[in-house]
Order: C-alpha cells, then sequence, then structure tokens
C-alpha cells in the first residue's frame, strides 16, 4: 500500500508534527515488526508513556513517518492469519489513519 512520498499531501504537511497513541501490546508488535528499519525504530523510540492516558505510549511523528508506519502496519496484516493479531492490527491502521488526517 506504499504510496507516492508526500503526492497526496498539502504543501508542509508532511513536517508538520502528529501524535499518535498505542498500547503495549500494540507497541510490541510494531517493535517486532519494525526490526530491522531504523526509520520506524527511530519513531518508536520517541514515544513517551503517558500516565494520564491509562499508560498509552505516545509519540510525536510527521505524517511522512506516520505514513511509513502505516504501510509496515499493512504489510504485517498481510503478513498473518491470525484473527486476534489482524484485529489489532486493523485498530493500529484506524489510529494511525486519524493522526494522519490530524483528527
Amino acid at each position: 500500500m506504499t504510496r507516492a512520498p508526500e503526492a497526496w499531501l498539502v504543501p508542509g504537511m508532511a513536517r508538520r508534527k502528529r501524535l499518535w497513541a498505542f498500547d503495549d501490546e500494540e507497541r510490541g508488535v510494531l517493535v517486532e515488526g519494525a526490526a530491522g528499519i531504523p526509520a520506524l525504530q527511530s519513531v518508536l523510540a520517541r514515544a513517551e508513556r503517558r500516565a494520564e492516558l491509562d499508560g498509552a505510549w505516545v509519540v510525536q511523528a510527521t505524517v511522512e513517518e506516520l505514513d511509513e508506519m502505516y504501510d509496515l502496519v499493512g504489510a504485517l496484516m498481510d503478513a498473518t492469519r491470525s484473527r486476534r493479531r489482524l484485529d489489532l492490527l486493523d485498530g493500529l491502521l484506524a489510529s494511525l489513519s486519524t493522526s494522519i488526517d490530524g483528527f
């Protein structure tokens, strides 16, 4: 599901930062999936736990970084048959879409 970089974005949108949150289980799947992908490992390494959000991990990232993470999650979905894991990954796609769109 790779898109042309920034082709669909409003000028300057990719450089603006967005917040994205995920839980411990989602973080584990993302860390495992991002192994060997330094750019995505960097995004995950910047995430901080937020007590006021029930311990969720929150990261500030560019739209481009979140789009790359979206592509990773899509690839992880293609590689699994587990209904439980597909549900988790589907939730990640939804949260990434919301963050990318800035809602």
